[in-house]
């Protein structure tokens, strides 16, 4: 008999046991470790207890469906997946079902579901219960990098962040991404957060500076778990000093940052339409390694 619940505090180990082997099987790219996953649950506005649902048969834990809200830009982001050895039996429908009523219920007007390129039975169970494909982001990985002189456009400097800068981060990082698809607005309490995980190095955010304020940014984080691997997860250039050489210059100077702290591999993700980004991207080697179509469904009928 399967039993759906919400997630219990006492079930982390468990979910992240789970979490893993069906990355293993599936190659889903949602490996996570303790730390990671403890990080997720405990950020600013998540609510594990309530957003977290795991289905059980025979007192095992053999599916979940998490659910990340986005409610100020009107969506909700899901995952959910089920152990392989009890596909086909209902289990995921009711998991999606239970999380799209709790979405709906909370005033989301949409659902959305990633799912990477070439899961055809994922992308297939969800287009066949209402979801459609509204967008496309590609992951990059620095497979061979550029090397290019530096050069900061006369009149601008790089600085590094220093705590107490929080609060002109999150302007930065809202201002620079404002109107771009899928983003919601960071508060000063994320950042904060976020800057106190253990992959997360403050002088790994570097500023480009007009002599009077900082007009752009590069946010580069380690891998929580490998410690050759580091991302750009972030990098944004106020509106008003684009079209100027800034994001090129300050995406060089974040990748040399990684590389010089001993990161071997650079990843981020880019908006697919996004041309203007992917164009700069690949101009310093960075190369399209995967992508996940951002699945939809209206939850007015729910």
């Amino acid at each position: 008999m399967v039993t759906i619940r919400n997630f219990r505090q006492d079930d982390l180990t468990t979910y992240v046991q789970l979490v893993n082997y069906i990355d293993k099987v599936d190659g889903l790219n949602k490996t996570t470790s303790l730390e990671e996953f403890k990080h997720r649950i405990e950020q600013p506005g998540y609510h594990s207890e309530e957003d977290l649902f795991v289905a059980e048969m025979d007192g095992l834990m053999v599916g979940y469906a998490a659910i990340q809200r986005e409610l100020e830009i009107g969506r909700v982001i899901l995952n959910v997946a089920v152990h392989p050895t009890h596909r086909g039996r209902g289990m995921g429908s009711s998991l999606l079902e239970i999380a799209a009523n709790h979405s709906h219920n909370l005033g989301s007007e949409v659902l959305q579901i990633p799912i990477a390129q070439g899961l055809h039975s994922s992308e297939n169970f969800v287009r066949t219960r209402g979801f459609r494909v509204v967008r496309c982001h590609w992951y990059m990985s620095l497979a061979e990098y550029r090397e290019i002189t530096l050069k900061i456009p006369s009149g601008f400097e790089f600085i590094h962040f220093l705590p107490g800068e929080e609060e002109s981060l999150c302007t930065l990082q809202n201002m620079s991404f404002t109107g771009s698809w899928g983003f919601r607005p960071n508060t000063v309490k994320e950042i904060c957060y976020l800057l106190n995980t253990s992959w997360c190095r403050p002088d790994g955010i570097l500023y480009i500076n007009n002599g009077q304020r900082n007009v752009g940014y590069c946010w580069t984080m380690d891998h929580p778990t490998d410690r050759e691997k580091g991302y750009i997860r972030m990098m944004g250039i106020n509106p008003q000093y684009r079209g100027r050489g800034l994001g090129k210059a300050i995406l060089m100077a974040g990748i040399e940052y990684l590389m010089q702290n001993g990161i071997k591999q650079i990843e981020l993700s880019v908006d697919g339409r996004n041309q203007t980004a992917k164009r700069l991207y690949q101009s310093v080697g960075f190369r399209r390694k995967g992508v996940t179509l951002w699945h939809q469904r209206n939850l007015g009928s729910c």
